[in-house]
C-alpha cells in the first residue's frame, strides 16, 4: 500500500508541474502547412526568409536570414494585433540556431511597449547551445532588464540546435516563470505588468552580433514545431 502512495505521490508531482493543466487552449498553430496563417499571424521584416520544412511528417516553420552586405536585420513573425491576452502559459516548440552572431527569440510581449508600464518575456538562443530568459520592462523610471543572475548553462553539443525542446512561459498576476521542457529555469516576481501581450518568433542580427558572425557557418536557421497558448 505504502509503494502504491510513494508511486501515486510522484506521478502527482510530475503532473503538477505541468504550466498548462487545468487551463484551456486558446490559441495554436502546429505549421503543418505550406504557407503562413495570416488570420494568426504578420511578418515583420523579410518574407523571403519564412519558409516551411518537413520533419518526417510534421511540418515546421522556419526563419532563416536574409544574406546581404551588413547581415544586420530582424525577421519575425507576430500576432500583435491579432492575438494577445492577460495571464497564461505561452509554450513553443524550437529548434534553435547553432552558432554565434545571430539569435533565435521566443518573445511575449505588451502590445503597445512604450506605454508604462510594459514588458518584454523572452528566450534568446545566442547559438553554441546557448538559451537563455530574459525580460526588458518599461516603467516610469525607464528601462530595467532582468536576467538569471547566471546564464543557463549551455545544452549538450547539438542538443538546442538539432532537437525541438519546448520553451514555456507561465504568467500570472505575481510572476513570470520561464520553463525549458516543463522544468523551472527562472522567475521574476512583478505584479504591475497587466495589460494583455503578444507572441513573436524571431531570427535576428543586431549589430553588435555582427562581428561574431561566421558566413560560411550559414544557412543556420531557427525552426518552430509549433506554438500554443493557454488561458
Amino acid at each position: 500500500m505504502r509503494s502504491f502512495f510513494v508511486l501515486w505521490l510522484a506521478v502527482s508531482t510530475v503532473l503538477a508541474a505541468d504550466p498548462s493543466l487545468g487551463k484551456t487552449l486558446v490559441f495554436s498553430d502546429d505549421f503543418n502547412g505550406d504557407k503562413l496563417d495570416e488570420t494568426k499571424w504578420s511578418v515583420v521584416g523579410s518574407r523571403d526568409v519564412i519558409s516551411f520544412v518537413k520533419f518526417g511528417k510534421e511540418g515546421a516553420l522556419r526563419i532563416g536570414l536574409k544574406t546581404g552586405v551588413d547581415m544586420i536585420q530582424s525577421n519575425s513573425v507576430s500576432t500583435r494585433g491579432k492575438f494577445s491576452q492577460q495571464y497564461g502559459y505561452f509554450a513553443a516548440s524550437m529548434r534553435m540556431n547553432a552558432s554565434d552572431g545571430h539569435t533565435g527569440v521566443f518573445r511575449v510581449a505588451s502590445d503597445d511597449e512604450k506605454t508604462t508600464p510594459s514588458i518584454s518575456v523572452s528566450f534568446h538562443s545566442t547559438g553554441k547551445e546557448r538559451v537563455n530568459p530574459w525580460a526588458r520592462a518599461t516603467v516610469e523610471s525607464g528601462t530595467q532588464d532582468f536576467r538569471p543572475d547566471k546564464a543557463l548553462p549551455p545544452m549538450k553539443s547539438g542538443d538546442a540546435s538539432k532537437k525541438f525542446h519546448t520553451y514555456g512561459i507561465l504568467w500570472t498576476d505575481k510572476a513570470f516563470t520561464w520553463y525549458i521542457d516543463g522544468k523551472v529555469v527562472h522567475k521574476l516576481e512583478r505584479k504591475e505588468f497587466t495589460r494583455p501581450m503578444n507572441v513573436t518568433l524571431t531570427h535576428r542580427i543586431l549589430e553588435e552580433d555582427r562581428p561574431r558572425l561566421v558566413l560560411k557557418t550559414l544557412p543556420d536557421d531557427v525552426d518552430i514545431d509549433w506554438i500554443k497558448v493557454w488561458k
